[in-house]
């Protein structure tokens, strides 16, 4: 079940495009991207020994893996967060929803916008606040959420196979560590 893309986030609009003009320097050409020759890498030293480049890297690796994983449900990935906050927390104010993923105001109602036109969840009115939007996750939005779920979980048997369990399990330890460490209050 694909969603409509009303809203592209970090996008460039077609006038945007169109009126760039890129130097004609081999520099900017894509085959500039190709791979490195054997034996040696194109990451600069300075940067393969800094842990928050290659957390980095890592983490912008895993996100399009997911993405990846998501768009195979019709999801992307703050999409399927707020399905998941519905989920867990039931219905919901919608600008309560966005300050808990961090998601600005005006990108939540594009996502929010796609979730209801795909029939995914529901948007209601809150009797006693008529300003406030009320979202329901709707039974279709479940089966969505439990297929993305399922296919994040072979992706992620995908992006931790060169771990051994319990390297896997140390990782996530840490993991937590540190985002409860930066984040107190929205991790254990």
């Amino acid at each position: 079940m694909g969603l409509p893309s009303s809203h592209n986030a970090g996008s460039i609009s077609d006038w945007q495009h169109q009126s760039m003009v890129m130097p004609a320097d081999p520099c900017y050409s894509r085959a500039v991207r190709s791979e490195p020759e054997a034996g040696k890498t194109s990451t600069p030293a300075a940067l393969r020994h800094r842990q928050t480049y290659q957390l980095a890297r890592l983490a912008a690796v895993v996100r399009g893996l997911c993405a990846k994983h998501l768009a195979s449900a019709g999801l992307r990935q703050h999409q399927h967060a707020i399905l998941c906050c519905l989920a867990e927390f039931g219905p919901e104010c919608q600008s309560d929803i966005a300050a808990r993923l961090r998601i600005d105001s005006g990108d939540m109602v594009a996502f929010v916008d796609d979730l209801e036109r795909a029939g995914l969840v529901s948007r209601h009115r809150d009797e006693r606040d008529r300003r406030r939007q009320i979202l329901i996750l709707a039974p279709a939005g479940s089966r969505v959420l439990r297929q993305a779920e399922m296919l994040l979980d072979q992706g992620t048997a995908t992006i931790f196979a060169p771990l051994d369990t319990s390297e896997t399990d140390e990782l996530y330890r840490l993991m937590l560590r540190l985002l409860a460490h930066h984040e107190p209050g929205a991790w254990p």
